[in-house]
């Protein structure tokens, strides 16, 4: 009864009486609604959830049935999938709404407020990336916002999965990767300048009122009323919009200081930062591909196989033009028992090579995130696109190690070739993070010359303004401002690689206590935890940039010569490291402490051709 003691009553008599009627008061059976009895309205919530989980499987598998991936799920078809989704959200939407909105515990309530702001997100099907609208949409006036992004994003399906190259066709991500490896300098440019009909597509001749110029402006205006994923980073990382913009700035000058003063042209940038790719692209050929991967998760303690993971990696030419991961279905208590989530990996993948190795690996982080969380039905989901896309980097980063190169491909690159590699990548998604905040800050903005401005001064890239170059991110069109969870994810990235060196010990080349030592720490409770508490707890501190920038710094500066070479700023005598060699200075640069990276110097290295 101590609860219901009112100080203010000093009379003891008084006390007693009033204390008396109180409780009594309180705890009649008449004055207690059923509402209010906790343990009753955790129930009703728990039937409602199961509900929730029925409706957020039967979404996601007709998203992989309209993917390609699959005809029939579990024995049904579309058909019966999609009514089956339908009759149970429309139960779902009722069930809702008769919760009761008091005598809640405070994680009942977060799992309605999750559940009801799912419901809306929920697509019922559809090919993700993969619209139902036209690209010559896009070229409309008049065209309304939500349509106009997913006309744009069609005109990566129609044109950027049939791109013109010396007399045949290729996708998107294979002229991005024939970018990295072209050494004939004609081809590389002929490559690059495939992508015009694309340009042309999203941003017409860049005038104010083309595509893209339209849809950012709706962004914008969209953004300034219910937020903007660069809000909702800057959220999940603990700062505002304007230090997010800060760090992105900080990141880019690390690049620009540690990359050499040589400006190259849009169409070298890639080749000249992927020597790596090059050397290495050989003992990757595409079949390779699932292999590598599945064995490097394995020595994770992930088995993808075991898992169940679907993947659907051949391209089609009305395929999504990116590569992506989604759940199948939902993991959740079945009678007494964790059954367990099912993901789809989805990539259009005609070559093989390190830079798409890469990508694969990172979509797999994705796989490992969302199979690793044990959760009430309402938090297993996604947590938020800033963790999840940091965190997808943290196993694929180490592709650009000679230490897993060795171990996984057999061969190895130079540590500096294989560095610049990585983050080059980095810095060109900061470079388009940065892009996009500036766009949606200032909407009327030409893209063309802040995107020159932005290559020129931080990436040494010779600046083309007449070009639209920057326009070959899907997600610049279908998710604006998204682009920020990659260029500031790195941050996250970094800090994580970090705190599980330093307290797991090595990961690089596997590490079986790896998956469950971040899935109890980091990944088991999908969308339940926010981002920014989540990293404190994980780091012991709020998150900084200071890692990634430890990493880029581990860079030496470069500067091209005129018969094309790289090499260091330094006086000491050229070593190439073969990876080919199976000892001499490779074996001892590879055979050192991973602890003591930061900041070691390695003989200069002369380009190979």
């Amino acid at each position: 009864m101590s609860g219901c003691y009112n100080p203010s009553i000093t009379n003891p008599m008084k006390n007693l009486l009033s204390l008396s009627l109180a409780c009594s008061l309180l705890l009649s059976p008449k004055s207690i609604s059923a509402d209010a009895d906790p343990m009753a309205n955790s129930k009703k919530v728990s039937a409602v959830e199961s509900l929730y989980a029925d409706v957020s499987d039967a979404s996601s598998i007709l998203g992989a049935i309209d993917s390609g991936l699959l005809t029939t799920y579990r024995g049904k078809d579309r058909a019966a999938w999609e009514q089956f989704y339908r009759e149970k959200r429309a139960k779902l939407a009722r069930e809702l709404e008769r919760l009761p909105s008091s005598g809640l515990s405070g994680e009942d309530t977060r799992a309605i407020a999750a559940m009801r702001k799912q419901m809306k997100a929920f697509t019922g099907g559809g090919a993700l990336f993969s619209p139902a609208a036209k690209c010559q949409d896009a070229a409309r006036k008049d065209t309304p916002y939500p349509d106009l992004k997913s006309a744009l994003v069609a005109c990566f399906v129609e044109i950027g999965n049939s791109l013109n190259f010396e007399g045949g066709k290729i996708n998107r991500v294979s002229a991005l990767d024939l970018l990295h490896e072209t050494s004939d300098p004609s081809r590389r440019k002929a490559v690059f300048f495939a992508f015009v009909p694309l340009w042309q597509a999203i941003n017409g001749n860049n005038e104010p009122d083309s595509p893209y110029r339209r849809m950012i402006a709706g962004a914008s205006a969209q953004a300034a009323k219910n937020g903007s994923d660069i809000d909702n980073a800057a959220r999940d990382i603990g700062i505002d919009a304007a230090e997010v913009e800060r760090w992105l700035v900080q990141i880019l000058d690390t690049w620009r200081e540690s990359s050499g003063d040589t400006m190259v042209e849009p169409w070298d940038f890639r080749f000249e930062a992927g020597q790596a790719d090059r050397l290495l692209g050989t003992y990757i050929p595409r079949e390779s591909l699932q292999p590598i991967n599945q064995r490097y998760y394995r020595d994770l303690g992930a088995d993808l196989e075991q898992m169940g993971t679907l993947y659907d990696l051949s391209f089609r030419p009305e395929k999504a033009a990116l590569a992506y991961t989604e759940f199948v279905t939902h993991g959740r208590m079945v009678n007494g028992a964790w059954s367990p989530t099912v993901a789809r990996v989805t990539a259009p993948y005609e070559r093989g090579g390190l830079f798409v190795l890469n990508e694969l690996v990172h979509e797999n982080g994705h796989v490992v995130n969302i199979t690793a969380i044990r959760n009430r039905p309402a938090f297993v989901d996604w947590p938020s696109d800033l963790f999840a896309e940091a965190f997808a980097d943290v196993p694929s980063w180490s592709t650009y190690e000679p230490l897993w190169q060795r171990r996984y491909i057999g061969h190895e690159a130079p540590e500096q070739l294989s560095l610049r590699a990585l983050y080059s990548v980095v810095v060109l998604d900061v470079a388009w993070s940065l892009f996009e905040l500036r766009m949606f800050r200032a909407p009327l903005t030409d893209p063309n010359a802040l995107w020159t401005e932005i290559t020129s001064r931080y990436l040494h890239i010779v600046p083309h303004p007449e070009l639209s170059w920057w326009a070959v991110r899907v997600q610049l069109a279908d998710l604006p401002g998204y682009m920020v969870n990659y260029g500031l994810g790195a941050v996250l990235t970094a800090e994580m690689r970090q705190h599980i060196l330093e307290a797991l010990g090595a990961s690089d080349t596997g590490n079986p206590r790896w998956y469950g030592w971040v899935s109890e720490r980091l990944l088991r409770y999908g969308s339940e935890r926010d981002t920014r508490t989540l990293m404190q707890d994980f780091l012991g501190r709020p998150a900084s940039p200071q890692a990634l920038l430890e990493q880029i710094h581990r860079l030496q500066p470069v500067s091209l010569h005129g018969n094309g070479d790289r090499s260091t700023n330094s006086s000491r005598p050229s070593t190439f490291l073969s990876p080919d060699c199976p000892a001499g200075p490779s074996q001892l640069s590879s055979q050192r402490p991973q602890s003591s990276w930061h900041g070691y110097l390695l003989w200069d290295l002369p380009i190979l051709q």
